[in-house]
């Protein structure tokens, strides 16, 4: 934006203008939250000892929301590599598939990585990744409240 002053029909000695610009986010007014968010974490190191990590759980600190704490749900992905760069497949949930997910039960809850199919696809790596989605209801339909995840705990053994 460019803003000027053209003083008119004055004889100007000195000119000062302070002048104040207030911006306001108003809200969409909508009753609902979006249906989900996805976080994607930094890559974390699990062991200077080499290729030889096993994933056992992940699990989430934080509160559910609603006024009785009790509305949505937090799920998870999981990656590995041998190398910080990757590649990396996101795998989750029962099929172990890259668009499922592991469904949490709750806040200190921890849901456990398992499957055939994810064991091979990411133990005895080294580095790791995961991704939480975050619902405001069920992961399908908006939701009016959401949790709050304050940490993301990946248990794993040497």
């Amino acid at each position: 934006y460019s803003l000027y002053f053209n003083p008119s029909g004055v004889t100007v000695y000195g000119l000062g203008i302070k002048m104040t610009e207030t911006h306001r986010y108003v809200p969409p007014s909508c009753a609902s939250m979006p249906i989900y968010g996805d976080l994607t974490s930094a890559v974390f190191d699990s062991t200077s000892l080499g290729n030889s990590a096993g994933y056992n759980s992940i699990m989430w600190k934080g509160v559910l929301g609603g006024i009785g704490l009790n509305e949505g749900r937090v799920r998870f992905q999981l990656a590995t590599s041998a190398f910080t760069t990757g590649p990396w497949n996101y795998y989750g949930g029962s099929t172990c598939g890259a668009l499922d997910w592991f469904d949490s039960l709750g806040p200190d809850t921890p849901v456990e990585l398992k499957g055939t199919s994810c064991v091979l696809a990411w133990n005895n790596l080294r580095y790791f990744r995961y991704k939480v989605r975050i619902c405001s209801n069920d992961c399908v339909s908006a939701g009016s409240n959401t949790p709050t995840v304050n940490d993301v705990i990946v248990n794993w053994s040497p």
